[in-house]
């Protein structure tokens, strides 16, 4: 993990890494700074088998990101860095870096965030309010913004599978 934290250069001094969440998908990582004013990172694995582009898959986060906090900012809002994520430059100029086998992000840690790891009613409610409220701040998105998995929101592919 070392060898791939040190192409991100706002990362610095000494750090513990552990294994974070229970994600399906991604291999995600807890980059616990030893500094304790210091920000605290998620390192991720990004699985190109089934993010088959990663350049448009972080393409997107970027357009997403850049509009979420341009929106929030000129609504005023404060703290915005708990409100939207953070994703750190790779040493190549990318918001991830390729180690020849694996692709690799890092964003900021959100202190105080939770994970979910069931659903209840009180817990879906509120996941629908806020995708709701992303929706309607993404609405007038001016970036073009790319299927990742093709077919993935096609419902009639999804309901011959």
């Amino acid at each position: 993990m070392e060898q791939i934290i040190k192409h991100f250069p706002e990362i610095s001094g000494e750090y513990e890494v552990k294994p974070l969440g229970q994600g399906l998908i991604n291999d995600t990582f807890l980059v616990e700074t030893k500094v304790p004013e210091s920000a605290n990172y998620v390192l991720q694995r990004i699985n190109n088998s089934i993010f088959t582009d990663v350049d448009l898959l972080q393409h997107n986060i970027e357009c997403v990101t850049a509009h979420l906090r341009r929106k929030l900012a000129a609504s005023g809002e404060d703290d915005i860095d708990r409100k939207v994520l953070r994703f750190l430059k790779a040493d190549n100029g990318l918001t991830y870096y390729f180690d020849g086998a694996a692709y690799w992000r890092i964003s900021v840690f959100i202190p105080d965030s939770e994970t979910r790891q069931s659903v209840t009613a009180e817990s879906a409610y509120d996941c629908g309010v806020a995708f709701g409220n992303f929706e309607a701040t993404l609405v007038d998105i001016p970036d073009e913004i790319g299927d990742t998995i093709p077919r993935f929101h096609d419902i009639s592919f999804r309901l011959e599978q």
